[in-house]
Formats: C-alpha cells, sequence, structure tokens
C-alpha cells in the first residue's frame, strides 16, 4: 500500500501506526491497573462493611453473654431459682422486686427481646415477660423442643443456639438465642438461662447496596446455615448456601470468585467470627458489583482514542508542513526540460531549506548542461564507430566465399560469359559495401539477389531460391548487407549434412503497423539447446543496448545473426525484433523486423529508426 504512495503518506501512515501502537499500549495499561485498583477497592469495601457486621455481630452475642452472666451472679433471682418451690407463693412486692431485678441487668432499652430462667427439677420457668404464668411456660416451652438439645450435653459454658421459633410465648416469634447451664458449686445442673434475640436483628447486619444483587449468610461452626434459616423463612433457600460452603472455611477471612445455582459469577466475601466461630458472608454479583470497572475502561479508551486523533491531526499537519518543500521542488522539476534548466521556486524566508535546493539544483543543472553537451559528442563519435566495425566483420567473409564461387565455376570450365556475368554480379556486390551505412530493402533484396545467382552458378540443379516480398517493404530502411549473412549461414550449416538439391526462401510481409522479413532453408534445422544460446545471446545484446564496438566485436556474439540483430538495433532501437525457430517440416526459419513509420517527409513508408539514421547524416546523438 505504502509503496507507491507519497512522501507525505508514508510518514503519515508510519508514525501513525506507531502513535496507535503507543497508545494502544499505554491505553491497555491503564485499563488493566485501574481494573486492578478498583477491584481491589471493592473487595476491600467489602472486606470493610463484613468486619463491621461482624463485630456488631459479636457486640449482640456480647451483650447477651453479659446478661446471662449477670442473671446468674444476682442473689435475688439465684435464691427463687434455686428453691422454686417458692416462686408459687411469691406475693406482689417480692414478684415487682424479682422482675425489676432482671429488668435491671436486661438494661434500660431492653437489649435482650427476652429473658427466660427454667429449673430441670422443679419443672418451672421465670421470664419477666410472664412471671406469673411458671408453669404454663415450662409446659409450652419444654416439650418437643429439640433445639435445647445442645444444651444438655454442654460444659457449663454458653451456648448461640441457632434461629427458631419462640417456645415461651403463643406468638412463636422466630429468635436466636444464647443459653447457659446453672450449677451449684457442687457442679449439681439446676437449669439454664436463655437469653432472646428477634432472628430480624440478623437481617438487620447487612444494608445491602440496591444497585447490586447480594445476599447474606451466616454458616455456623459445623458448617449448617445459621442465617437466612430455611425451618423459620420459607423464602429462604440453602441451595446457593451449600455451594459457598467450601469456600468460606478455607480460611479466617479473604474473598473467592464462584458461580451460584444459576451459573452467575459471583464474588464471595467471608470473614470468622472470633469470638462464636460462625462464619459472616455476603455474596454479590460479580458483574454488578464490578460495573464500575466497565464504566473506566469504557472512559480510558474514550480518552484514548480523543488523543490518538488529535494526534493524528497534528501528524498530518505537521507532515504536510514537512513534505511542502519537496512537493514544491516535485512541482518545479516538472517544469524543468532541456531547454529550460531551472527550478521556478517561489520560496518565502520561512522555507530556507528550497532557497538551499534552489542554490544546488542551479549549480547542478549547469554541471548538467556541460555534461550533456559532452555526451552527445562521444554519442555521436561511438555510434559511427559501432556501426562501422559491425559491417567490417561482414565484407571479408562476403569477399571470400563469393570469390570461392567464382573459381569454383572457372575450375569446372564454364562458358566465359557466364563467369564473366559472375565476375559483374561481384562487382556489383563490391560497389554495395561501400555505398551508404542505411540502404532499402529493395536494395538490400538486390544484392542478396546476386549472392543466390552466384551460389546457384555454382551449385546448378543442386540449389534453388525463391524470393517474395510486398512491395510495401521496399522503401524501408535497413543497415547494409542484413539478410545475405542469413543466406551465408544457411549455406555453411544448414546444409552441410543434408544431400541436395537445397532450397531457400526469402519473404517479406507488412502487417499491424509491422514489418518482417524471414529467411528459410530446408537443411537441417538446429538443435534446441542451440537456439537458446542464440536466443539468450539476442536477449543480452537488448539488454545491453548500448554495448561498445569493442564488446560486440571480441565478445562471444557470433559474425552472422546476433551481429545482424545488434545493427539492426543500432538503427530501429527498442522496436527491432528478431525470432529464430526450426521451421514445421525441415529447416530452420529467421525472421527479423520492426515497427514502421509514415508520414514521413518524402511521403515514404519509414522504419522506426529514421530518426537514428539522420543522427548520423546531421551529427545529433542516438
Amino acid at each position: 500500500m505504502l509503496k507507491n504512495g507519497s512522501l507525505q503518506t508514508k510518514i503519515f501512515v508510519t508514525y501513525s501506526i506507531l502513535i496507535l501502537l503507543i497508545i494502544a499500549c499505554i491505553v491497555a495499561a491503564l485499563a488493566v491497573y485501574s481494573s486492578k485498583m478498583v477491584q481491589k477497592g471493592v473487595y476491600t469495601g467489602t472486606e470493610r462493611l463484613l468486619q463491621k457486621i461482624t463485630e456488631q455481630f459479636d457486640g449482640r452475642v456480647k451483650d447477651m453473654e453479659r446478661i446471662n452472666v449477670s442473671l446468674l451472679l444476682d442473689e435475688n433471682l439465684a435464691k427463687h431459682l434455686y428453691t422454686p418451690a417458692s416462686i408459687p407463693g411469691l406475693g406482689v412486692q417480692d414478684t415487682r422486686k424479682l422482675t425489676n431485678t432482671i429488668s435491671s441487668i436486661n438494661g434500660p432499652f431492653s437489649s435482650a427481646f427476652k429473658i427466660v430462667a427454667f429449673n430441670f427439677e422443679h419443672e418451672y420457668a421465670l421470664s419477666p415477660q410472664s412471671l406469673d404464668n411458671a408453669e404454663a411456660l415450662f409446659q409450652a416451652g419444654l416439650e418437643g423442643i429439640p433445639i435445647f438439645a445442645p444444651l444438655a450435653d454442654g460444659d457449663g459454658s454458653f451456648t448461640l443456639l441457632p434461629p427458631h421459633l419462640d417456645n415461651w410465648s403463643q406468638l412463636q416469634v422466630p429468635v436466636f438465642s444464647l443459653s447457659r447451664k446453672i450449677k451449684d458449686a457442687a457442679g449439681r445442673e439446676y437449669g439454664y438461662i436463655e437469653v432472646q434475640q428477634r432472628y430480624s436483628d440478623l437481617a438487620r447486619l447487612y444494608e445491602p447496596d440496591p444497585a447490586i444483587d447480594s445476599e447474606f449468610y451466616i454458616f455456623d461452626p459445623t458448617g449448617d446455615l445459621f442465617y437466612p434459616r430455611p425451618s423459620i423463612d420459607a423464602s429462604a433457600s440453602a441451595e446457593d448456601a451449600e455451594l459457598y460452603k467450601p469456600y468460606v472455611f478455607a480460611g479466617s477471612s479473604g474473598s473467592a470468585s464462584v458461580r451460584n445455582s444459576g451459573g452467575e459469577p459471583m464474588l464471595l466475601t467471608y470473614r470468622q467470627s472470633p469470638l462464636t466461630g460462625h462464619v459472616l458472608t455476603i455474596a454479590q454479583s460479580r458483574e454488578q458489583a464490578l460495573a464500575s470497572v466497565g464504566r473506566l475502561n469504557a472512559l480510558i479508551v474514550g480518552a484514548g482514542l480523543l488523543v490518538l486523533l488529535a494526534t493524528l491531526i497534528v501528524l498530518h499537519h505537521s507532515s504536510k508542513r514537512l513534505t511542502l518543500p519537496l512537493r514544491t521542488l516535485g512541482n518545479s522539476l516538472k517544469q524543468v526540460t532541456l531547454s529550460n534548466l531551472a527550478l521556478n521556486i517561489d520560496y518565502t524566508d520561512k522555507n530556507n531549506e528550497l532557497q538551499q535546493l534552489d542554490r544546488l539544483f542551479r549549480k547542478m543543472f549547469s554541471r548538467l548542461q556541460l555534461s550533456i553537451e559532452q555526451l552527445t559528442e562521444a554519442g555521436e563519435r561511438e555510434a559511427k564507430a559501432q556501426l562501422l566495425a559491425l559491417q567490417s566483420q561482414i565484407n571479408p567473409h562476403f569477399i571470400h566465399n563469393t570469390l570461392a564461387t567464382i573459381g569454383a565455376a572457372a575450375k569446372h570450365g564454364e562458358q566465359p560469359e557466364k563467369v564473366a556475368e559472375m565476375c559483374r554480379q561481384l562487382s556489383s556486390q563490391l560497389r554495395y559495401t561501400t555505398s551508404s551505412d542505411f540502404v532499402r530493402v529493395e536494395d538490400e533484396i538486390e544484392y542478396t539477389r546476386n549472392y543466390l545467382n552466384l551460389l546457384k552458378y555454382r551449385y546448378e540443379e543442386h540449389f534453388d531460391f525463391e524470393i517474395d516480398v510486398d512491395p510495401e517493404l521496399r522503401d524501408i530502411e535497413l543497415p547494409r548487407i542484413t539478410i545475405q549473412p542469413f543466406v551465408e549461414n544457411a549455406m555453411k550449416h544448414a546444409f552441410a549434412s543434408v544431400p541436395p538439391p537445397w532450397h531457400i526462401r526469402i519473404e517479406g510481409r507488412v502487417a499491424g503497423g509491422h514489418w518482417k522479413i524471414a529467411v528459410l532453408d530446408d537443411g537441417a534445422g538446429a538443435e534446441e539447446p542451440t537456439l537458446e544460446e542464440l536466443r539468450s545471446k539476442i536477449e543480452a545484446l537488448f539488454s545491453n543496448e548500448r554495448r561498445s564496438g569493442d564488446e560486440v566485436r571480441t565478445g562471444s556474439y557470433s559474425l552472422g545473426i546476433v551481429n545482424t540483430y545488434a545493427r539492426l538495433m543500432l538503427l530501429h532501437g527498442e522496436s527491432a525484433t528478431m525470432k529464430i525457430e526450426n521451421a514445421p517440416e525441415r529447416g530452420l526459419k529467421v525472421s527479423f523486423g520492426g515497427k514502421i513509420k509514415t508520414g514521413t517527409e518524402d511521403g515514404h513508408v519509414q522504419g522506426n529508426g529514421s530518426r537514428r539514421r539522420a543522427s548520423f547524416d546531421s551529427g545529433h546523438s542516438l
């Protein structure tokens, strides 16, 4: 994408990606850090709340224990408790005195819901709320109450009984209580004292956030659910509590991430009461408890996007200003030509770089003008030398082969007229080799026809030729002696291993704005490796068109096919083509051509290299 883009685009995109990565890393780091801090804050806040709730729970238990111990140590209550037979005969004054004693121990604000003193032996129960109904209380409170079974097996210390219905009244109020056995100095058990608190007081320990779904649990030391008590509260469910139980007894306090029975992620915070061993637990919806994390992350990402947008705007403006001198320079360079080697830059004092570039380019253009003039002159000399060197390599071969043909005809006693005709044709050919460097196709065909006639004189019925060239080709220009080398190669190589008769055909065609001349023989053809070698030489010559004459002459190129193609390129440039292939039936086919150009000054069809021919005549470089 950036390969073909402008410098401004490359700078903008490159630094935009770099800035994007930096901001993304910063945003990600801030999001992770803030998430951890918010989560830590949520955990810490919940742990502090749970610590406060635990202290309140322990405070209630301590208050209940204080009342219990105070009742045991009160002499007035102990006198009647240890001699319960006196209770039914209490007068109004003694009853009021006993009630005042219990009420004063309970406190002015009635910190306990109910206080009950029970005697095992005489089956009496005392309570300030119903002191005159001790026997009825006993019968109502004792029968079928399994909740007091743990108290009977106790060692005399207090026992925190789980929530149950108040058995000492007809209202059946849900309560939880702290009880202790009554023993004398000899260890004899008389009964127990029970201090009750309302069950609803446990619910008031935790006031949940209305925006967060949460639950509050209390587990007793044995792992049973103390609050909410399914046997007391019909809406309470122990299903989630059973899932949380393995986590809340993992330590004295801590937090854990679990799922409730509905599969919802929950944040579990627990703390153990150091007084009773009960474990208080708060289970909150993790998604709702950490909702602030998502809002904070969205805020951080939004701020990052705003910073990125502002940075990209500044970067775009900066890259535009940074590349302004280069764009100005590029627009000015588009107006530079050989006749106008100067920069037209409208710069201000703020663009000192443009002033410096203008000065440097003026100096460079001055040196360039001088170099162009020197190169033009050197190019003229080099091009002429190349053409002369290439053509001079052909002339000795032509003269040798032609004289050999005449000598062979004279040796066999041919008629003098035939030898004279052969000499005339040789003389015509020699004059042709000294003519202009560039000739018309018509002249080149006539020169080749004379050469073929000489061969015909030599081989007679063993050799035949055919020439078929479109008239439209006659005025196209070629380098002198272009077709004859292909005929010579056919005679020298193609027919060496093939018995006569031999046949050579020359054809020329014009089609689609291109001209092509082909030389075909019915010889042995060429092996594919040989053809590939010739093609590679031609391709190498095409890719190194500006070889010097010495490189072409002394290199690995032969004096035949490749040499001819080199001269075609000097005239027709990159439009010159050459193709070497085996003929469909037998023999070799060599074709070459180029692009034609119409509308010249004399009205003739010209090759694409007319400009090159004119460069030799007028003294301009290729």
